[in-house]
Order: C-alpha cells, then sequence, then structure tokens
C-alpha cells in the first residue's frame, strides 16, 4: 500500500541505490550485495511506516514472501531480511506454518483486573456450568468476568478478540471455534501473545498455536465407548455419529476407530455420519432423520458426539419402530441434564465442567500474576452407564 502523495513501492527500489566504494569489489557482484543490503533496509522502512501509520493494523496477516518479493521485485532473501529486522524491532511476529503477523501496538495500560472469556455457547447444555466455575475461581481472587459468546463463527470469534485488544484485558479463557478447520484467526492470538496477554483455552485449542488448554480426554472416552458396547452391551456392529468442525469430534472419532480394529471387527465408513455446527438444528429433522436411521441399519450400537445428538437419535428410532436399547443401544458424552431428561435416560461420560473451568481460570491467573510458563491439562470422564444401552 501507498501513503497518499508518495511515491509507488516500484519506483522507490527501481531507483539507483547508492553504492560504497569497496577496493575488492569486482565482476563478482560484491556491489550488487551492497545494494541487496541496502534494499532490504528500504523495504523494511517502507513497511514500518505503513505499519506505524495505520495502514496496517494489529492482528493484520502479511502477504507472505513470494508475493511481497513479487509485489516489489525483490528476492526472498532480500524480503526475509526485512521482515526478520521487522521482527526484531517488534512490529512483526512470524508464526510458523501460519505467517507473518502486525504485532504493533500502543503500550498496554496498567492491570485491569478483567478477564476476557470468550465461548462458543453460554445459556445451554454444559456451558453455563463451565462458565460458572470460571467466574467463581476469578472472583475468589479479585478479578471480573466479562464474556463474549461466537456460536463457533470464526467472524464473531475475531471481533471479540478485536474488542478485548482495544479494551485491554488481563488474559482470555477462550473455547477455540472449529478448532478442527485452519483459523483465519490466528493473527490475534499472535497479537494477543506479543502484547503479553496470556490465552488459556479450554474444551478445544488450535494446534498451529503453541497453546496452554484444559480440555477432556476424548480420544480414550471414544475407545471406552466402542469397547463397552463391543464387550458389554453385546454389540457385533457399531455405527458413529461426530462432529467435523470440532476436534473434540475428531478425538472422540479416532478412540472409538480404533477400539472397533483392536476389538477385530469392521470399520463401516457408511455407518460414520459427520455434521457440523451449522447442520445441528436440521440433523435429526423430519426430513433428514430417515437418512440417518438408514444409514445406520445394521449396527446394533451408535456412539454420538455428545448427549444432544444421542437424544435425537433415540427419538428418531424410536420413531422408525427401532427399541433402544434392545434393538440399538446408543452412548453419548457430557452427562448434561438432556442425558437425564431423555425419555430414554442416556449412558454418557461425566464431563468435568465446572471444575475444567475452575483448572482453566487457575492457570491462567498463574500466567497473569507470576508470569509462570504453565502446561496442558487433559482430564479423564468417567463412564455413567444408564438405560440406553444393553
Amino acid at each position: 500500500m501507498t501513503a497518499p502523495g508518495s511515491r509507488s513501492p516500484e519506483s522507490v527500489f527501481s531507483e539507483e541505490v547508492p553504492k560504497t566504494f569497496h577496493p575488492l569489489a569486482d565482476e563478482h557482484g560484491e556491489h550488487e550485495r551492497e545494494s541487496g543490503k541496502s534494499k532490504y533496509i528500504m523495504l523494511a522502512n517502507l513497511l514500518r511506516q505503513q505499519i506505524l501509520g495505520g495502514q496496517y493494523h494489529a492482528g493484520d496477516k502479511l502477504a507472505s514472501e513470494n508475493q511481497l518479493s513479487q509485489q516489489y521485485g525483490l528476492s526472498r532473501q532480500t524480503v526475509r531480511q526485512a521482515l526478520a529486522l521487522l521482527e526484531q524491532e517488534g512490529l512483526l511476529l512470524r508464526q510458523r506454518g501460519s505467517g507473518t503477523y502486525v504485532s504493533f501496538a500502543a503500550p498496554r495500560r496498567e492491570k485491569t483486573h478483567v478477564i476476557g472469556v470468550i465461548t462458543t455457547y453460554i445459556t445451554d447444555y454444559i456451558f453455563p456450568t463451565i462458565v460458572r466455575g470460571i467466574e467463581e475461581e476469578l472472583t475468589r481472587n479479585g478479578y471480573h468476568l466479562t464474556l463474549g459468546v461466537t456460536k463457533n463463527r470464526v467472524e464473531n470469534e475475531a471481533r471479540l478478540l478485536r474488542s478485548f485488544l482495544e479494551n485491554q484485558v488481563d488474559g482470555l479463557i477462550v473455547e477455540g471455534t472449529k478448532t478442527a478447520f485452519p483459523n483465519p484467526n490466528l493473527g490475534l492470538y499472535c497479537q494477543l501473545e506479543a502484547m503479553g496477554i496470556p490465552v488459556v483455552f479450554f474444551n478445544g485449542y488450535y494446534r498451529e498455536l503453541p497453546s496452554v488448554y484444559v480440555v477432556t480426554n476424548d480420544r480414550k472416552c471414544g475407545w471406552d465407548a466402542a469397547e463397552y458396547l463391543i464387550r458389554h452391551s453385546g454389540c457385533r456392529k457399531l455405527g458413529g455419529i461426530f462432529k467435523s468442525d470440532d476436534t473434540q469430534g475428531h478425538e472422540r472419532y479416532a478412540g472409538f476407530s480404533q477400539a472397533i480394529l483392536k476389538e477385530g471387527r469392521e470399520l463401516d465408513d457408511d455407518a460414520v455420519i459427520w455434521y457440523t455446527t451449522a447442520d445441528k438444528e436440521t440433523l435429526f429433522s423430519l426430513e433428514n432423520a430417515p437418512g440417518i436411521v438408514r444409514r445406520l441399519q445394521g449396527c446394533d450400537g451408535v456412539v454420538c458426539y455428545n448427549d444432544q445428538i444421542a437424544y435425537g437419535l433415540i427419538d428418531s428410532l424410536q420413531k422408525a419402530g427401532i427399541a433402544v436399547p434392545e434393538q440399538v443401544s446408543v452412548f453419548g458424552f457430557d452427562n448434561s441434564s438432556v442425558s437425564e431428561y431423555s425419555p430414554i435416560k442416556i449412558s454418557t461420560f461425566a464431563h468435568p465442567k465446572e471444575r475444567l473451568g475452575v483448572e482453566a481460570a487457575r492457570r491462567l491467573l498463574r500466567m497473569v500474576e507470576q508470569g509462570t510458563k504453565e502446561t496442558p491439562l487433559v482430564m479423564d470422564m468417567e463412564p455413567v452407564v444408564k438405560e440406553s444401552t444393553r
């Protein structure tokens, strides 16, 4: 980008760069190397002006080295040197496998004793209990909570992150958004890191970031659910319904599929149904439910992503005249209230909920107050066998 009234980047770099006389310079190109050195400084100066002048904002992703090289007619090595210089100055942050991001921001204000919390949902399922655990721990230590909800949408996450960057918080506790997919907001997380604002993730996190997180042992639970249905319920063929846009779904499927193979059973890919956040409301609609029941035909056991999905499946099976658990056993996750008010109480795994929220808050507070380097925590979930399994 070019500032008003300035020359274009191309004209800046096409000018003859003054060369320092070197008595040993010859046809081998010593003067060219000196010129290249000047050009990387010139590129760094130009990008610095754009950043400090507001043409880039905190968290913006810079063009790739190849793109900058083509834009300014410079070698990749020259571009790399310019970016390294700006990184040393704290204006850029390079994230391996993700790109280069603008990390400049105004100096942080004094401590606010405010912690931002970003969660996908808040009013239902297990989320109120998790947030209660976070809030009680923060309040006990003299901190206030400010809450934002993404509804598992990346644009909502971006809006909230920018708001917290602008309004200043001492730290963030975040449930990642669509954690199984590449996240376009990584630059904003890099900006938080550059500003010294610690982040602790819960339930899901971004593998591209060196994250501190508190999560459940979803892979082990997927394994345990499949193993229980085979060994204790006597199921011969298992199906599954898993969420594709969150890492929890992938982890639960991984354990589920590994246990099936370990038990010497065949994994039928047609009997594994994947859905996204956007599909949830219509997954068991009058139009879609018959197709799901057909996909699971021949299965006498099904592992579901969570209790809500298990509830929808049980309802659909019963409407199709299939008895639960006599003909099909169903296992869910999270031991939510849904598992209790279901006409057939759902066998499930006990999510630590409030304790998970407390552990996430404790880690963040230590990072805020002591600057400690925290380690991730993976929490086990115990099975709670009820009426939906034989």
